[in-house]
């Protein structure tokens, strides 16, 4: 493996890179091998997967407006985020990752402040005041957090009315992977099963035990129900605009779909997906609703 994060135009010192890779030795001993190590580089740390969210976020009107990326880990979405004219700043609360995202900040883009890029706080007790941002994103961030429903309050405070709420996660009700071991996981197994079967397995349950709430499809859906936000599919709200999806395939198909007036059909299978208990992650998307 290459010892550097490879998608450009992110640049990244390699001291930076050889101190993470020893902090994510640490932190994921016994939880993840060289290879998932590998992974979490490329899934979290560089900018790819990160740039294509944030060109969706572009394209959801919010150049130029104010963005929270809440647990903003390495600062990949940030990152990714300023660069497509999004005023995008970042709570994390975790020191090292804090002072890694600051710490490649300054080097990519030396006219921001880092420390007011990135704060260091806590999901469930936002440092800003109500009505602050015009859009706040949460992913992968859910399932470590002990108290989903505080966070996701915290969230729509802080949102403008009419602003956007992006969250993704790991749904605990499915039969799927561990997003985190990697390893075959039971729908909601009990955690002092859980913890058995992972040290079966060889693997160090600690980080399970201290780091991973389950969370599920319904749970984080009853949540927002309970908040004022109107709550919609994620995946279903591209079917409003088909010419702005990026894959030239899908564009056509649901283009082709719309000439004919089909895109109900669509739209009904992605609505009932965003329903099921059983969907491998979730993927919300709500509006904080106008005030009266």
């Amino acid at each position: 493996m290459s010892s550097h994060l490879h998608p450009p135009p992110t640049v990244i010192l390699p001291d930076a890179v050889a101190d993470l890779r020893r902090h994510l030795a640490e932190q994921y001993r016994g939880v993840f091998d060289q290879r998932m190590i590998e992974a979490h580089l490329r899934d979290y740390v560089d900018t790819g997967p990160a740039e294509a969210f944030a060109v969706r976020l572009a394209a959801d009107g919010l150049v130029g407006q104010s963005l929270l990326d809440i647990g903003a880990g390495y600062g990949a979405n940030v990152l990714a985020a300023r660069r497509q004219g999004i005023d995008a700043i970042g709570l994390e609360l975790e020191p090292f990752e804090v002072a890694f995202a600051r710490r490649r900040l300054a080097d990519e883009r030396p006219g921001d402040d880092p420390e007011q890029v990135y704060r260091q706080g806590d999901a469930q007790r936002l440092p800003f005041p109500d009505a602050s941002f015009e859009a706040v994103t949460l992913m992968n961030v859910l399932e470590h957090v002990p108290d989903h429903a505080a966070t996701l309050r915290e969230a729509v405070r802080v949102l403008k009315p009419g602003g956007k709420l992006y969250a993704v996660c790991p749904n605990y009700a499915a039969f799927r992977r561990e997003a985190h071991y990697h390893v075959p996981w039971l729908p909601l197994l009990p955690r002092p099963l859980a913890v058995r079967y992972l040290r079966l397995l060889g693997r160090n349950p600690g980080f399970f035990e201290t780091h991973i709430h389950y969370c599920t499809n319904w749970g984080i859906l009853l949540c927002l129900w309970r908040l004022p936000v109107i709550v919609s599919s994620a995946d279903a709200r591209w079917l409003d605009a088909p010419e702005r999806i990026q894959s030239p395939r899908l564009r056509h198909l649901l283009l082709t779909a719309a000439r004919f007036r089909l895109l109900w059909l669509p739209r009904m299978l992605l609505k009932l997906r965003a329903l099921s208990p059983f969907v491998p992650s979730v993927s919300v998307y709500a509006e904080k609703k106008a005030s009266l």
